[in-house]
């Protein structure tokens, strides 16, 4: 590839791409960079109240864009023309137990949907807001946001079995601010694991169930103990993720969010051989959850997990020793 400086950008024709004061004799391929926050489900009490939080999200990333240093032109490139950012969720295990429904319960599908759509409106609706302020993205006209095309027009409608689709917020109004001013930021929605952030937060990890009360997350800095959020208040509240006798409640949560959501899920399905006879998890079921998955517009099945007994902790008497340790007591 060959960069060469020019003075006049009409000297340029259309066989170059003209970047920064630099003449590029082909279009480098683009490289995606993860560009990622999570808003914390577990700390509001309303879905309402998430609207500073999405807001804050979404600006705060969408700034680190313009001050960031790019090392390699086509990350720059990529990245400064569609201005792709994606936020998640953590801590949804707890959000669902203070809520008093498990992931196994149908009662949490119009739970989710409805916070669900609170959340993607948000987000879309500061990044509208902020093409307002400062110009939309240098590729708006290859998003469907700049045609009013929102993620709720073009999911699968199967998911409607689940629970029907209601709009609660003023998506047409939304719909003709993006056709008129644009988006700023191509992508907005990506569920990550958030493995690293969550601890910084003491939130369960994303979309997913704790495997136990506590979880030991190692490191090069050491190894972390940590319990999940109001455990003495919601013990008995929290669904633990190898007592699930299936990940069909978890696979139908995650196809009514993926409806809001312009990218996708990191989605795991998990199996525990003990509910199965002889302990064999049959492959016939897990197919039957694979086709389930694509039925109802799920994206991504990122790990498929089965349980194999190591890394349980008695949390009850972990936390009777902590308590008795007086470097532990105040």
């Amino acid at each position: 590839m060959i960069y060469e400086i020019v003075e006049d950008k009409n000297e340029v024709n259309d066989d170059y791409v003209y970047f920064d004061e630099m003449v590029v004799d082909e279009k480098p391929s683009a490289i995606a960079l993860c560009i990622l926050s999570a808003v914390n489900w577990g700390v509001f009490r309303r879905p309402e109240d998430m609207e500073r939080a999405c807001t804050l999200a979404v600006r705060g990333l969408d700034a680190l864009i313009s001050y960031q240093h790019y090392p390699i032109l086509a990350a720059q490139l990529a990245t400064e023309g569609r201005r792709p950012v994606g936020v998640g969720i953590i801590n949804f295990a707890y959000f669902l137990a203070k809520n008093d429904v498990r992931y196994s319960d149908d009662s949490a599908l119009e739970l989710v949907d409805t916070w669900a759509q609170h959340w993607s409106y948000y987000l879309i609706k500061a990044s509208a807001d902020l093409a307002k302020d400062f110009g939309a993205c240098p590729m708006n006209s290859d998003t469907k946001y700049s045609k009013g095309i929102l993620p709720i027009d073009t999911y699968k409608k199967e998911v409607d079995e689940l629970i029907p689709h209601k709009e609660i917020m003023p998506w047409n109004d939304l719909r003709e601010q993006l056709k008129e001013s644009g988006i700023r930021n191509s992508t907005l929605m990506a569920c990550m694991p958030a493995e690293t952030s969550a601890q910084i937060a003491n939130a369960t990890n994303g979309l997913e169930p704790p495997r136990s009360y506590v979880s030991i997350k190692q490191s090069k800095d050491g190894v972390l103990r940590q319990v999940v959020p109001e455990y003495r208040r919601l013990k008995n509240k929290y669904e633990l993720l190898w007592d699930q006798k299936s990940p069909l409640g978890y696979i139908k949560i995650i196809a009514v969010l993926q409806k809001y959501i312009d990218q996708t899920i990191s989605a795991n399905t998990s199996y525990n051989p003990q509910h199965y006879e002889d302990e064999k998890v049959p492959m016939s079921e897990m197919l039957q959850h694979m086709l389930l998955a694509y039925k109802y517009g799920v994206k991504t099945l990122y790990y498929l997990n089965t349980h194999d007994g190591q890394g349980e902790i008695d949390v009850d008497k972990n936390i009777k020793e902590q308590e008795q340790c007086d470097s532990c007591t105040i």
